[in-house]
């Protein structure tokens, strides 16, 4: 095997030899490794006897522009891609000015992260890496650090000295992360957080010593406790932190540690009240909860940096540390913050992402309404005005503030990449505003947490769905869920009926989750969640959910041999879910749009047909898919578009829309002759309108058969002679315009019927289109209310089926198969009644 590092002509000065020794002795496997530096001035990628075994970085260096990202970069990964070679695209070591505290990042890696997202690549961020390390230092360090550049008098550069010194241990630890340790936790873990700073040490002693007798071998903490390890400014206290995980270690428990970036104490928002989030309506958030605080502050982020590494020096000496948990649930209780860190950095990030203001401009459409902005510093941010801001500038400020908090994430994961050798993760939610793929490329293994009800049990499927197709790995971590019921003093939340929880734990683990976790093992006796359920209450008895815990325990017991002898075999149906797609519809909500919601309702139209489903971003390789589903992707990109046609006309079927393709990238309305744009110019159609389907007078309806089926919602109707068969769009005030379009293996779906669950349209789609893509179905068909996943071994396919409902459910098995005692199952009709779950294992033949 050979690691390339390629620039156009720069090496920095690092011993290559000597950095694949220290790598082959952290992986010994690799005793015929070789790293070396390729300058494509003098040697051509073509002429290197690249294969799918080398590992090739791209822009390992300074000296971008983004010609070199946007032209050779993409060229040098379309020619390895030929090759198979394993890609990792590197971000440029920016040159900037001494009196910056930090700087967000550069055009070039903007557009670097960009590639990284279109071609699903892993990023080398090490403009991140010597940021976070320059950001954490103090004044007299950090003009140490700092050397002129040969490039410009004004223009500085960590020391190549520093470098040398510190990013080869840096790039082991990244590679082995990345690429050599395949299996990211060895264990599959049960357990509840504790929150040993509330409870005396007694009391901490009894739970550590009842969750292992009943079985759980996991606990989460940390997540909250700074003032514990920081009691005052720079003064720390790792001892509790010792003592802690000491005790844990003790108790036969493993940890998922956190780092407690979301609470910072008192003394902090004493000492720094600038650092405090603003509102949209210019309100200062107090102390006294939590996320407080922005992370766009400087401060702040030499702090948490500095807090990081303190943590990461005690948790490498533990072995019973599975994985470290950054920050909790970003943006649960704030999103957008108006700070002056933020007025700062936002007219910085916009000259970075459109160059030249006159860009800006245009692409906002700033001539209505006098908005012209003569330069970036004068662009405003969307604070309250009379009516409403344009598109352009809120969705500009909120890819903004997903953005910046990425390159916050980003720097503590590289703190702890240079620090440990322990899994990174954090717990996200469907809920929050955020770009999960760019937040969980820094990080190991995708993490989260769902609090379903049971009478909306779809929920946590779609939380399976999606996560665990987030990276390339089929581990991923439930951080936290309910045991019976969430609430706080606010709000009162019914619990789970018995029986329920056994369904999601069953599922939960087959799908791939190396992690159950609750929140939290002993509910809270203060704060404002007490009446948040817990496994067992404030004065140690049992709480609602307990007998279930232990009906999960030993489920995970009975099944975790099966499981370590199958892998996780996906759907061959997906449907694309998107973080921007979230957040253009947070845009433009018409007053009756939330994606959360939407996307849910078009799942469910899938799942309540027996359709099992992946939930994927839209820059998974669609050829692993059958059929590719593609709602409410508002901008569809010539990158996006290119793909699309690629996997049509090698066979796949393709569905689009609803609201598909009809706004650009700046959620500004397209221009031209077409309203879809170059999406519309390949299907052909014309007269592209929208109008809200909601009157009985004006509604979109359409026939399919003898049934009428109508729409609710924005509708986009057009001129076509290619319609679905058997389906008949009725003229109404779009004269005749259809609302369907079919050609062959391609189809766009104008709108979504008012009653998607008992839709006769849907019924024709999910029959004629959807389900022949379905490779389950020679096995076992399902029906609503029972959810599916798929796991194979060598020998057998097994199918891990529940009813999440509380109604008896009926499926049908194609295959005699057997249980997991090895009991005879035939085929036909069965009935799985509520909350029952079975394992149906198949042999293979051939």
């Amino acid at each position: 095997m050979t690691i390339y590092f390629v620039n156009e002509h720069e090496e920095l000065p690092i011993n290559y030899s000597k950095l694949a020794k220290e790598l082959v002795r952290k992986v010994p496997s690799l005793s015929k490794l070789a790293i070396k530096f390729i300058a494509t001035d003098k040697t051509k990628l073509s002429t290197l006897n690249i294969d799918q075994n080398d590992i090739v970085c791209l822009g390992f260096g300074h000296h971008f522009n983004l010609d070199y990202v946007e032209s050779t970069v993409v060229q040098q990964v379309k020619e390895l891609e030929v090759q198979h070679a394993q890609i990792v695209l590197v971000t440029e070591l920016r040159y900037f000015h001494k009196n910056e505290t930090y700087f967000d990042k550069s055009t070039d890696n903007l557009a670097i992260h960009q590639l990284a997202y279109d071609y699903r690549l892993k990023v080398l961020d090490l403009c991140s890496y010597l940021n976070t390390l320059y950001q954490q230092a103090s004044s007299l360090k950090q003009a140490e650090m700092l050397e002129l550049s040969s490039q410009s008098s004004d223009l500085y550069q960590i020391k190549m000295s520093v470098m040398n010194q510190l990013l080869p241990k840096y790039l082991v630890n990244w590679f082995y992360r990345r690429f050599f340790e395949r299996t990211i936790t060895k264990t599959y873990s049960y357990g509840a957080s504790l929150y040993p700073e509330v409870w005396d040490s007694s009391t901490n002693r009894t739970d550590m010593t009842s969750m292992h007798d009943i079985g759980m071998n996991t606990v989460r903490i940390g997540e909250f406790f700074w003032d514990k390890l920081e009691p005052q400014e720079a003064h720390y206290n790792m001892k509790y932190l010792i003592d802690l995980l000491s005790q844990l270690k003790s108790h036969g428990l493993q940890v998922i540690l956190g780092i407690p970036s979301p609470t910072p104490p008192r003394w902090f928002t004493l000492h720094y009240p600038e650092a405090r989030i603003v509102n949209k309506q210019g309100e200062v958030e107090e102390h006294g909860s939590r996320q407080h605080v922005c992370t766009n502050n400087p401060i702040y982020r030499k702090k948490v940096y500095q807090l990081t590494r303190a943590i990461a020096q005690v948790a490498k000496q533990f072995d019973n540390i599975i994985a470290i948990q950054i920050d909790n649930e970003f943006k649960c209780h704030v999103d957008q913050c108006f700070c002056e860190s933020c007025r700062k950095l936002w007219p910085q990030w916009l000259k970075q992402k459109y160059q030249a203001i006159e860009q800006l401009n245009d692409a906002w459409g700033t001539n209505l309404w006098s908005e012209r902005y003569p330069d970036f510093d004068s662009v405003v941010m969307p604070t309250k005005t009379p009516f409403t801001h344009n598109s352009g500038l809120v969705n500009a400020f909120r890819l903004f503030t997903a953005d910046t908090l990425n390159d916050f994430a980003a720097g503590v994961a590289q703190v702890l990449i240079s620090e440990t050798n322990i899994p990174i993760t954090h717990n996200t939610s469907l809920n929050f505003n955020l770009m999960n793929y760019e937040l969980f490329d820094q990080l190991d293994v995708v993490g989260f947490d769902t609090y379903p009800m049971y009478d909306q049990y779809w929920n946590f499927p779609i939380n399976l769905d999606l996560w665990r197709n987030l990276k390339n790995v089929d581990e991923f971590f439930l951080l936290e869920t309910g045991a019976s019921h969430v609430g706080y003093i606010g709000n009162y939340v019914t619990p789970h009926p018995k029986g329920y929880l056994p369904t999601e734990i069953f599922l939960g683990f087959a799908s791939g989750l190396k992690s159950f976790m609750y929140w939290p093992y002993r509910a809270q006796p203060a704060g404002v969640e007490q009446t948040h359920g817990a496994i067992v209450t404030q004065t140690g008895t049992p709480d609602l959910g307990y007998d279930d815990v232990l009906v999960g325990q030993k489920l995970v017991q009975k099944f975790v041999p099966l499981l370590n002898d199958t892998v996780v075999k996906r759907s061959k149906i997906a449907l694309v879910y998107s973080d921007n797609a979230k957040r253009e519809m947070h845009v433009e909500t018409g007053g009756i749009y939330e994606y959360r919601n939407t996307i849910t309702q078009f799942y469910k139209a899938l799942v309540s047909r027996g359709i099992s489903v992946e939930l994927v971003p839209d820059n998974v390789d669609f050829r692993d898919f059958n059929c590719v589903l593609m709602p409410y992707i508002r901008d569809v990109n010539s990158h996006l578009l290119a793909k699309m046609k690629a996997f049509t006309k090698a066979g796949g079927q393709l569905v689009i829309g609803p609201l598909t393709g009809d706004r650009t990238a700046e959620m500004t309305w397209i221009r031209g002759h077409n309203g879809l744009g170059e999406l519309g110019q390949w299907l052909g159609i014309k007269n592209v309108i929208q109008y809200l389907s909601e009157d009985e007078m004006t509604q979109a309806e359409v026939k399919i058969g003898p049934s009428l089926d109508k729409f609710s919602g924005l509708v986009t109707m057009f001129n076509t002679d290619k319609t679905m068969k058997n389906v008949e769009t009725i003229p109404t005030v779009a004269d005749d315009r259809s609302i369907v379009y079919q050609q062959n293996n391609l189809l766009y779906l104008g709108g979504m019927p008012r009653d998607s669950l008992n839709s006769p349209l849907w019924d024709e789609l999910v029959d004629k289109v959807i389900r022949p893509c379905d490779m389950d179905r020679q096995f076992v068909e399902i029906d609503w209310g029972i959810f599916k996943y798929r796991r194979e071994s060598e020998n057998e396919i097994q199918f891990y089926l529940a009813n999440m409902s509380t109604d008896s459910v009926e499926y049908v098995l194609h295959r005699t198969g057997c249980d997991e005692n090895g009991d005879r199952i035939n085929t036909g009709k069965h009935a799985l009644h509520g909350f029952e779950y079975k394992l149906i294992r198949i042999k293979k033949v051939g």
